[in-house]
């Protein structure tokens, strides 16, 4: 008996090519849709934020006095001896040296300072988180944080420059060449967030531009600094001070 080849039934065939079909316009219709969203930029209409979080620097605090006029005096004489000289008006009017992230290092400052029959304590300072809400995307978005971010980035930047100032590893000169790589690099941010903002200006983001224009103559007047009658240092110093001063102001601005 000849074993006769049943033929496939032609109901399950149509069934499998019917249900490839879906599954290819689903496909397509989700890569459409995708495309849609981005392209029309609805994926711009969510909510976001840029913020700086909270951060605490321990400064040392060679002087403290209620009366301003005391801490002018002892000020001057701070800087003349290397320290920034900076008078930071607290619970009291406090003549700040240095400042440092890790308390560990403002330990070992104070140690140093109290061996060689300098006395100074160690003052907190605690600053508050900023956010600034956005509905900004791409380079808007990126110059904005970078903008947010700027004041402790340049802390650092500077804390940096005066501790190789101070150790010897850079001379004057080329402490100010090191400067210039800073400072264009705040004007880079601080143009492009010029560029896209000035049609943005919401009262958060018009308090951010003049916080910049202030870092802005800070940064210009550190450069320009030519005097023989405080040292590079100090003025270095003073000058991170005044930027982590006007951050204070910021968020007291805009955080209320």
């Amino acid at each position: 008996m000849t074993n006769k080849i049943k033929p496939r039934s032609s109901t399950k065939i149509l069934t499998i090519l019917l249900t490839m079909f879906c599954i290819a316009l689903c496909i397509s219709f989700a890569e459409l849709f995708s495309s849609l969203i981005t392209t029309s930029g609805l994926s711009a209409i969510k909510d976001g934020e840029v913020k700086q979080n909270n951060f605490t620097l321990y400064a040392i605090s060679l002087y403290q006095t209620d009366t301003q006029t005391l801490a002018a005096e002892n000020a001057t004489l701070a800087k003349r001896q290397g320290g920034a000289g900076y008078i930071w008006q607290g619970d009291k009017f406090y003549v700040f040296a240095s400042c440092y992230e890790n308390e560990a290092d403002a330990k070992k400052v104070q140690e140093n300072l109290q061996t060689n029959g300098t006395t100074c304590s160690i003052i907190p300072l605690t600053f508050d988180a900023l956010a600034i809400s956005t509905t900004s995307t791409g380079q808007e978005k990126t110059t904005l944080m970078e903008s947010v971010q700027c004041f402790k980035n340049l802390y650092k930047k500077l804390y940096d420059l005066s501790v190789s100032i101070d150790t010897e590893l850079l001379t004057e000169i080329e402490a100010k060449v090191s400067l210039s790589d800073i400072t264009s690099d705040f004007k880079r941010t601080k143009a492009n967030f010029s560029a896209l903002f000035n049609s943005q200006l919401t009262s958060d983001i018009l308090e951010l531009k003049l916080s910049l224009e202030n870092i802005d103559v800070i940064l210009d007047e550190l450069a320009e600094y030519s005097s023989t009658e405080v040292p590079y240092t100090s003025v270095v110093k003073y000058a991170y001070f005044e930027i982590l001063n006007e951050y204070k102001e910021l968020t007291k601005s805009i955080n209320g």
